[in-house]
């Protein structure tokens, strides 16, 4: 576990080091380094890990697809499918927009605030929509991404996000 601090440390050291040294081009760039080691090394890890003798793959099942004659739900899984792919997208375009008019706010550059929110949009919409399939029933997913889209309607309202 120290090990994965250490490097989730570094990690966060080079984005801090990346913004002071070239802004959000230079955070940019000390992902796509600390991505690449990261890559190299599970690849390594992968390649050279050895097989358990005798060993079988799981068969363990996690009720993503119905047994025997159970009904498929289709109707209730392609509902879930529409909210986390498009309505949490464009929730997480509002909180980039977001992102954009409070770096712009802050005195960011325009060039540093766009790839800011270039940035967080993919990152809150993976967090988004992780949460979102945590979420036992459809109110509590409807009122999660109604709290979300909070910033991104504020930065449309103050007529920031042009």
């Amino acid at each position: 576990m120290s090990w994965n601090a250490g490097g989730w440390g570094l990690f966060a050291l080079a984005i801090v080091i990346g913004w002071l040294a070239a802004g959000a081009w230079g955070v940019a760039v000390a992902a796509l380094w600390g991505m690449g080691a990261a890559m190299l090394l599970l690849g390594h890890a992968a390649a050279t890990s050895p097989v358990a003798p005798g060993a079988k793959p799981s068969n363990r099942r996690v009720n993503m697809l119905p047994q025997g004659g159970e009904p498929l739900h289709l109707v209730r899984r392609i509902i879930t499918f529409l909210i986390v792919a498009l309505v949490a997208m464009i929730v997480s375009i509002g909180l980039a927009l977001a992102t954009r008019s409070i770096l712009l706010w802050a005195g960011a550059s325009e060039a540093n605030a766009v790839v800011m929110a270039f940035f967080a949009m993919p990152v809150a919409w993976g967090l988004l929509s992780y949460a979102l399939l945590m979420e036992q029933s459809r109110a509590r997913q409807w009122r999660l991404l109604l709290i979300y889209a909070v910033p991104g309607l504020i930065a449309l309202g103050m007529g920031l996000a042009a």
